[in-house]
C-alpha cells in the first residue's frame, strides 16, 4: 500500500488524450480518515455518474444543428416571441441603435429572401458550414434574451439595471449578426468564397486552421 501511494503522489495532475485534457482531481491526497480516496479501489454512485457525465462532454462531439424548414421556422418564432417580449408597453425602448425592435424583424426578413432563393434545396443551407453555425447561434440568442427576461423580471423595466445593460449587449450581438448575414447572403444567394483576408499573417493563421473554409 506504501508503494502505491508512493506511485500515486507521482502522477502529473492531469493527462492529455489526443486533443483532449483530463484532470485527475485529488490524486495523491488523503481524506479526512487519511485513507487514499482510491486505495479501496471503490467509487461511490454518484461520483462515478459525475465522471461518466465529464468524459461524455469531452470525447462525444456535439450534435450538428440540422437546417430544415422547421428548425428555421423555431427560429422565426423564438425571434418572434423576442421582440413581443421587447414591445412591453413598461420596456420603453428608445429608437437608437443598436435598436433591437429593428434588428429583429430585418434578421426574420432576410432569413426569409435566403430561404425562398432555397425553397427547394435546403439541403444546399444544410451542407453550409457557416449558415448552420450562424442559424444555431442565432436561436442561442434568442434562448439567451429569453432567460434575461423571464429572470429579470421587474428588473428589465428600469432602463438603469444590469439586465437593461444586458439587453444592450445582446441587441449589440444581433445587429453584428446581421450585418454579417446580409455580407455573406447578398440579395439571399452566398457569397462567402469572394471574400479573402487582405492582412498576411491573419491570412496565414486561416489558411492553417480552416484550410480552405
Amino acid at each position: 500500500m506504501l508503494q502505491l501511494k508512493r506511485r500515486l503522489r507521482c502522477l502529473p495532475q492531469s493527462q492529455v488524450y489526443g486533443s483532449q485534457t483530463v484532470v485527475l482531481v485529488g490524486i495523491g491526497r488523503s481524506t479526512r480518515k487519511g485513507k487514499m480516496a482510491l486505495s479501496s479501489g471503490k467509487t461511490k454512485p454518484q461520483q462515478a455518474k459525475n465522471i461518466g457525465a465529464v468524459i461524455s462532454r469531452i470525447f462525444v462531439p456535439p450534435k450538428l444543428l440540422v437546417v430544415d424548414k422547421r428548425t428555421i421556422e423555431k427560429s422565426w418564432k423564438m425571434m418572434d416571441k423576442v421582440v413581443k417580449m421587447c414591445q412591453h408597453p413598461r420596456m420603453n425602448l428608445r429608437n437608437s441603435p443598436p435598436f433591437i425592435l429593428d434588428i429583429l424583424p430585418d434578421s426574420y426578413q432576410h432569413l426569409r429572401l435566403i430561404c425562398s432563393k432555397h425553397e427547394d434545396k435546403l439541403q444546399v443551407l444544410n451542407e453550409c458550414e457557416y449558415f448552420r453555425i450562424f442559424l444555431e447561434n442565432l436561436m442561442n440568442k434568442c434562448k439567451n434574451t429569453i432567460k434575461l427576461f423571464r429572470d429579470g423580471k421587474e428588473k428589465m423595466f428600469d432602463e438603469n439595471s444590469h439586465c437593461r445593460r444586458n439587453l444592450t449587449k445582446l441587441s449589440l450581438v444581433f445587429s453584428h449578426m446581421l450585418a454579417e448575414l446580409k455580407a455573406i447572403y447578398p440579395g439571399g444567394i452566398y457569397s462567402g468564397d469572394s471574400f479573402r483576408i487582405t492582412k498576411g499573417d491573419a491570412a496565414e493563421w486561416w489558411k492553417r486552421s480552416f484550410g480552405d473554409k
